[in-house]
């Protein structure tokens, strides 16, 4: 997706962008990713995602213009993820976002292998854990730089072999900025693909007993009108 690494060269040494976890839940708290009260084949998912599964890691301290972020939440993975339904595709989607968020502000990539199992944005995503191993600088300005919505109610199926995609739109808050420890400071927004809305796919497919999931482009063959899963409980 090219939203959130746009150009290798163009964060430096390898850049990030992050300063998320205003959740400081704990992993006890998890509450549900939708409303559970309205009936399965009325509920729609279009909106911006939100998750509030987190593992409490310490007392978190944004970062700063002079301090990386201390004891940012972790998120946690989802059971939900593992449901071969609509609700189990939500969760999984809002478990990346949040493992993106995790990873730009701390280098560590673990949470998103776990949801993107085919390696399709991790390659991508390198350039954070590099930024932070060579200790070049973070990300400061907002706790949630990176923000995405669901333009559609319900994923539409793209074939037979449980392969979906939803689409969204995608941002990145307007005072992220980067902060290089030769002094440097670069706000997000002035880098070429960073500013405005980005709209794409998240892309879902069911194997091994979860979700998987990755980001692909808009400009892709017409999906068939033929399907979309609807309502949470309801297997696809």
């Amino acid at each position: 997706m090219s939203t959130f690494v746009t150009r290798r060269a163009a964060f430096g040494i390898a850049a990030a962008t992050a300063a998320l976890a205003s959740l400081t839940a704990c992993a006890s708290d998890i509450r549900p990713l939708s409303d559970q009260s309205t009936p399965d084949a009325q509920r729609s998912y279009k909106g911006e995602l939100k998750y509030n599964n987190y593992e409490s890691r310490g007392t978190y301290v944004p970062a700063t213009s002079s301090m990386k972020a201390e004891n940012p939440p972790k998120p946690v993975p989802p059971a939900e993820m593992k449901a071969k339904t609509t609700e189990g595709m939500y969760a999984a989607i809002g478990f990346w976002l949040a493992s993106f968020n995790y990873l730009m502000i701390t280098g560590d990539i673990e949470p998103l292998k776990v949801v993107d199992t085919n390696r399709n944005d991790i390659y991508k995503a390198e350039p954070f854990v590099e930024f932070y191993e060579k200790n070049s600088g973070w990300v400061y300005g907002t706790d949630a730089p990176f923000s995405a919505e669901l333009t559609e109610d319900a994923p539409q199926k793209v074939d037979e072999h449980q392969y979906y995609r939803w689409r969204a739109t995608s941002r990145y808050h307007k005072k992220t900025t980067i902060h290089y420890t030769d002094g440097r400071e670069v706000p997000i927004a002035s880098l070429n693909g960073n500013s405005g809305d980005y709209d794409f796919f998240f892309a879902l497919k069911y194997q091994d007993g979860a979700w998987t999931v990755w980001n692909e482009r808009v400009k892709l063959t017409p999906i068939s009108p033929t399907s979309s899963a609807s309502g949470s409980g309801t297997s696809v």
